[in-house]
């Protein structure tokens, strides 16, 4: 029984990092329930997927809802502020393709990747606040460098001050920092979103060289020279410059076989992401997983 664990294990592994490392994914995020195939709200999810794609190659925020409520589909996109309209494009298509694979029939998903974000349910999420921890990424410690470690908290205040957009990034000094928070909120609400995270980063990343917090609707990242958050807008993927480290890639394939053992173990299902900290929207759907969802 432990060896057909392990084997089948194994092999989620392997098939997750082909998937996670393709395009630069942070994570990935799918509904438990699905809906029926060949009904309207499939039909709707289609639709809304290509104005997705067409809308980012003129903006790099926009947001979309069909009718009727029934059978109702709410979706956005965003790209990273310094990304270019060609890239931007490119990146929500390929964030759409991956979402067409990794929830084909769930009635709801997301996908982050470097260069953008995009969400798609059957409820609208337009303007509602979301600061769940949905990834957290720590680089190797730098121990207690107090010039570098204050330089660090200096960058991530400036980032957190802001200068009233919703894309804020830049040099200071030898750190390098990005902000963004998704374009639906309120600034108010991104202020308080990147609050949370720049916290929380410092928190869980204390005596990192780089590190990474995304929560549900904002992230913000650092990182010493060298290990930097280069971007020039003509790419779909970040140097990174050794932050996916074989000591790293190790880690989190401890964890995800550690996690699959578990839930198999358990007889349920296992949603994988940057770091598992999500919780099913709500009870109900919970409770529902396994049914479909019938149009009616």
């Amino acid at each position: 029984m432990f060896q057909e664990v392990f084997c089948l294990s194994f092999f989620i592994v392997l098939s997750l990092l082909s998937v996670c490392t393709a395009y630069s994914n942070v994570y990935v995020k799918c509904s438990q329930v699905n809906f029926t195939s060949m009904t309207p709200y499939e039909s709707n999810v289609n639709s809304l997927f290509t104005s997705l794609v067409d809308s980012a190659s003129i903006y790099n925020f926009n947001k979309f809802e069909s009718s009727p409520q029934s059978d109702g589909v709410y979706g956005l996109f965003q790209c990273r502020g310094d990304l270019s309209s060609p890239n931007c494009k490119e990146c929500v298509a390929s964030s759409v393709g991956q979402l067409k694979t990794a929830c084909s029939l769930s009635i709801g998903g997301e996908i982050q990747l470097e260069e953008c974000f995009v969400k798609y349910d059957d409820t609208s999420f337009f303007g509602a606040q979301d600061k769940m921890e949905v990834c957290r990424k720590c680089g190797p410690s730098i121990g207690y460098n107090s010039d570098v470690l204050n330089r660090i908290d200096g960058a991530l205040a400036y980032l957190v001050g802001g200068n009233g957009q919703y894309f804020r990034g830049g040099d200071f000094g030898s750190i390098q920092g990005v902000a963004q928070c998704v374009q639906d909120l309120s600034l108010s609400d991104c202020q308080d979103c990147l609050a949370e995270a720049s916290g929380r980063l410092r928190s869980e990343c204390e005596t990192s060289i780089w590190g990474d917090m995304y929560l549900g609707k904002c992230y913000i990242q650092y990182a010493h020279q060298g290990n930097g958050l280069v971007n020039n807008g003509n790419s779909t993927s970040n140097s990174s410059n050794g932050r996916a480290s074989k000591d790293d890639i190790m880690k989190w394939i401890g964890y995800i076989i550690a996690a699959v053992v578990t839930a198999l173990g358990a007889g349920v299902g296992v949603t994988f992401a940057c770091k598992n900290t999500n919780k099913n929207k709500n009870a109900n759907e919970n409770k529902n997983s396994n049914e479909n969802r019938n149009g009616t």
